[in-house]
């Protein structure tokens, strides 16, 4: 692998983001210098330790105690909690010893510590709560929306939450209130707006009505693609919606897949069907995983494989593990080396390092003899492993953690002199240092805005270099996203007259500079198509996007393979943001 020397271009480039329904949104001229500015603010806060921005807060640690800052660096929430969760759908746990409450995104306190366990919200606004060893329902304005009375309570799906009373079945819609009461012997989730229910001695399905449909089997499942798991004489088969017969019941368990196939079990063993019976995989397998966008592991004398969506093989099992899908890479592991592969299989070995972690905005951090470095997408070495301690990028900046003393300090057993010396900093994706190595603890950036610790401290960092664009909404989960430049982008793939070094690809170039997550900073398997010299399409994921949920276009450039004009002037500003909802209808 060849070393990429670390060289950052300064140049000016403006681009306008539009969507495919046509609205243009234009950023202004930046001009670029050796380093983006960066402002540094104590903000007088007590602190030991910090974490990322969700939102408009960031958690911060007090000793043992924790709280929420807002980006304006004001206390939202007091150092009071003995912990605080990650936020989902605007709401985060919180507990006060062994009672729990929440606290919304302001980090205003909704619902006061008080019940033994809660779950997160839903997309509904309602949350499960236990109080005296039973589960009841509240809404985000602290009301007992459905009094605490059941021994369990499940997700809600296709907006009803199956729950357990006793040994009753039973339905919860989103007003609180029971379906068609609590007494049905067994019960599955709701599927494609129908549940699989025993009633008597008699199975059969549900609408979100209530009605009941007798099926004349043993056992059903709720639908999965369109059809019903059914079971006669302890072997399951399919059959239609109105109970006719699809397939035989030959199998010792059928399962839902991904939205192509069915997974089919005979004995240990295990393979796959598609929604018309036709056998995809053979039953070869000792399992078979559901991963990302559709893809699935397989899984043979415990060496991992994987299959696409449709079922076709892209890689027999071979791998000790298979990790999941980032920016179109997985890491792979054989024997204790690493290495990682695309969505074709295409195998890319990295012998040299202890370990290799998953890809984030075109970088996989690397482990050696106990120090962090970082690849890019090819392989290269981009930042040799000189850390101890790194986290992944974010927003084209990663926090490591250096030595900044001599070579004696990181084997002293002297704690004050190690404390002393051994600091965290930020880098850019070119290994130069960003921001220098004075902090004893700091947060990855998001949105601008990042937390670090100095001298028992809290310091908020701001880099005024990312352009927000205004948020909007979306109804179509498979919406299309187009990205549009003022100026023609570079979509050759170049290499060096020398050395057959890449210089440009523009596959790399879209994968490694453009991402799409979710409000929890996953990564949405999306795919990118170069439609046209000044246009990039992003494709959504293969089930699409999920409703309700809230994600962030990010455009990065300050890499090696960066998005540049035909002249190789690259894009500014170096990051651009913009969120969108899927609307849940």
């Amino acid at each position: 692998m060849k070393k990429i020397s670390k060289k950052y271009l300064s140049l000016m480039f403006t681009f306008m983001l539009s969507t495919s329904a046509g609205f243009i949104f234009n950023s202004p001229k930046v001009l670029a210098s050796n380093n983006l500015n960066h402002s540094i603010t104590d903000l007088n806060i007590s602190c030991t330790n910090v974490y990322a921005f969700e939102g408009n807060l960031a958690k911060f640690q007090n000793n043992n105690f924790y709280g929420l800052i807002g980006k304006d660096g004001i206390v939202k929430t007091p150092a009071e909690f003995t912990s605080i969760s990650t936020f989902k759908n605007g709401y985060a746990k919180v507990a006060k010893g062994s009672k729990f409450g929440f606290v919304n995104g302001n980090g205003s306190v909704v619902v006061e510590p008080q019940f033994e366990e809660v779950s997160d919200f839903f997309t509904n606004g309602l949350a499960a709560v236990k109080q005296n060893s039973k589960w009841g329902l509240i809404n985000n304005s602290s009301k007992i929306v459905t009094e605490p009375q059941f021994d369990a309570v499940y997700g809600f799906f296709n907006g009803l939450m199956r729950v357990r009373k006793g040994g009753s079945y039973g339905f919860l819609k989103s007003d609180g209130n029971l379906l068609s009461g609590c007494n049905y012997n067994n019960a599955y989730d709701f599927s494609d707006g129908y549940a699989a229910v025993e009633e008597g001695n008699t199975w059969g399905l549900i609408d979100k009505s209530g009605n009941f449909k007798s099926f004349d089997f043993d056992e059903i499942k709720s639908p999965i693609l369109g059809l019903v798991p059914i079971k006669k004489d302890k072997h399951w088969g399919l059959s239609d919606m109105s109970g006719k017969m699809v397939l035989e019941p030959k199998y010792t368990d059928i399962s839902y897949l991904n939205s192509n196939l069915i997974k089919i079990s005979s004995g240990d063993k295990r393979g796959a069907i598609d929604k018309k019976g036709n056998l995809i995989l053979d039953l070869n397998y000792d399992s078979i995983i559901p991963a990302d966008d559709g893809m699935c592991q397989i899984v043979e004398n415990g060496q991992y494989g994987l299959i696409d969506p449709t079922g076709k093989i892209i890689v027999q099992p071979q791998f000790s593990w298979i990790d999941t899908f980032q920016e179109g890479k997985a890491i792979v592991c054989s024997q204790d080396q690493y290495g990682f592969i695309d969505t074709k299989g295409e195998l890319t070995r990295e012998t040299q390092f202890d370990k290799v972690y998953a890809f984030k905005e075109g970088m996989a951090m690397v482990k050696k003899d106990g120090k962090y470095g970082f690849i890019n997408s090819k392989g290269d070495v981009v930042i040799s492993p000189i850390f101890d301690n790194a986290s992944d990028f974010n927003e084209g900046y990663a926090v490591v953690k250096k030595n900044t003393g001599s070579s004696s300090v990181e084997n002293s057993d002297d704690s004050e002199l190690k404390e002393k010396y051994i600091k965290w900093g930020y880098v850019d994706r070119l290994g130069s240092t960003f921001i220098s190595y004075d902090f004893d603890s700091a947060s990855s950036f998001n949105d601008g805005c990042s937390l670090a610790v100095k001298d028992g401290k809290c310091n908020m960092i701001k880099v005024p270099g990312i352009k927000s664009i205004p948020s909007t909404a979306i109804s179509d989960p498979f919406k299309t996203w187009k990205i549009k430049f003022s100026k023609a982008i570079d979509g050759r793939h170049t290499l060096s007259n020398k050395d057959d070094t890449v210089l440009n690809d523009i596959d790399m170039t879209m994968t490694d500079n453009i991402k799409v997550t979710n409000s929890n900073g996953e990564y949405a398997n999306v795919s990118f198509t170069f439609e046209s010299p000044d246009t990039i399409v992003i494709n959504p994921p293969s089930n699409g996007y999920t409703p309700g949920e809230t994600y962030t276009i990010t455009v990065l450039s300050n890499g090696k393979y960066n998005i540049q004009d035909m002249s190789g002037n690259k894009l500014k500003p170096d990051v651009t943001e913009m969120s969108f909802q899927v609307l849940d209808n």
